[in-house]
């Protein structure tokens, strides 16, 4: 069978998804950031100053879902979102031997820490397709 040659081939539907999954996942957490700022402080710790940490990854999150909604940037956009998803990786590790775990029961802190990996991975499926 032959592949299609039209706009929805294999290649574009994955391509879009990348771009929408990042899209979203960013816009949407950087604008909860700086809707509720209060929601996010039990995740930073208690060594940072937390109001500033959480509003400046939601602005951060904004420019990289921006970044991957534009194509010139969308692959540096998809890098982006890998490495800041694997920077919150030791967060979500820490859910597991931290006194007043955010995240009950570990269960749901194992569900955070595969959606973080599934997140990095499409990050950097999005770097990859950009780049050819």
């Amino acid at each position: 069978m032959a592949r299609s040659s039209g706009p929805f081939t294999r290649k574009t539907v994955v391509d879009w998804a990348l771009v929408g999954l990042v899209a979203f996942v960013m816009i949407g957490g950087g604008a909860a950031h700086l809707a509720a700022p209060q929601a996010f402080a039990p995740l930073v710790p208690p060594v940072l100053p937390a109001t500033p940490v959480i509003l400046g990854a939601g602005g951060v999150q904004i420019l990289i879902g921006l970044a991957a909604l534009w194509p010139r940037t969308r692959a540096w956009g998809g890098l982006a979102f890998a490495i800041l998803c694997a920077g919150y990786l030791p967060l979500h590790l820490w859910n597991y031997v931290r006194p007043d775990p955010v995240f009950a029961p570990p269960v749901a802190t194992t569900v955070r820490v595969v959606v973080q990996g599934l997140f990095i991975w499409a990050g950097i499926a999005l770097w990859r397709r950009g780049r050819r």
